[in-house]
């Protein structure tokens, strides 16, 4: 692995402009070409246009839940973890297997890539909350609240559907047993800010206490 690879081995993620502070005498076309041959070579990995991460760095992480969150935050911002993504964490649903599942108040977007695939829903920015911060090796991460998870994935998959809530009960199945009261009285508390008579009555059915 020559230095610049070594360099680039020890971040979580680099950007074409990284590259260019690193390597500038390189003209531009000289770098693009550079880049491609270590994409071929499979010694670094695209994650959307101009972001990369080394294969080194991605061996060394992968397993660890935080760097794909890390890597959900980079790759639009702003953004945090939610919906689906979180609540399978939390075995709310169990059946299969979810992308990484996030909130933005940009237009809605997918990136797919070799580490997963990351799906982003736009959301008014009234509803840009409910989410806190975690540290991926210092580096400050976002994800939802439990509460605020389940809200963004009922929101985003029903709020404009003419569905009515029993059957949206029947088709979801949530083990809502993790919830605590807490929990319970923020959920409600999400579903009176956009009041959406759909969401108002499916967030007092789910939870009867």
């Amino acid at each position: 692995m020559n230095k610049t690879l070594i360099k680039l081995a020890k971040l979580p993620y680099f950007r074409t402009s990284h590259l260019e502070v690193l390597l500038p005498y390189l003209k531009k076309a000289s770098l693009y070409q550079k880049i491609s041959r270590w994409l071929k070579k499979g010694e670094i990995i695209a994650l959307k246009k101009g972001y990369f991460v080394t294969k080194e760095y991605k061996e060394k992480n992968i397993t660890d839940p935080d760097y794909l969150i890390y890597l959900a935050n980079i790759l639009r911002y702003p953004s945090y973890v939610s919906g689906a993504y979180i609540l399978q964490k939390y075995d709310i649903l169990t059946e299969i297997i979810y992308p990484i599942t996030s909130i933005t108040t940009k237009t809605t977007r997918k990136y797919t890539n070799s580490l997963s695939n990351f799906i982003y829903y736009s959301i008014a920015p009234k509803l840009y909350i409910g989410y806190k911060r975690h540290f991926f090796k210092n580096e400050p991460i976002y994800a939802a609240s439990l509460a605020k998870a389940l809200f963004d994935y009922l929101y985003i998959k029903y709020s404009r559907r003419n569905i009515k809530v029993a059957e949206i009960i029947v088709r979801e199945r949530l083990n809502l047993e993790n919830f605590k009261k807490s929990d319970i009285k923020e959920f409600k508390e999400y579903c009176r800010i956009i009041n959406n008579k759909n969401l108002l009555e499916l967030g007092f059915k789910l939870f009867k206490k």
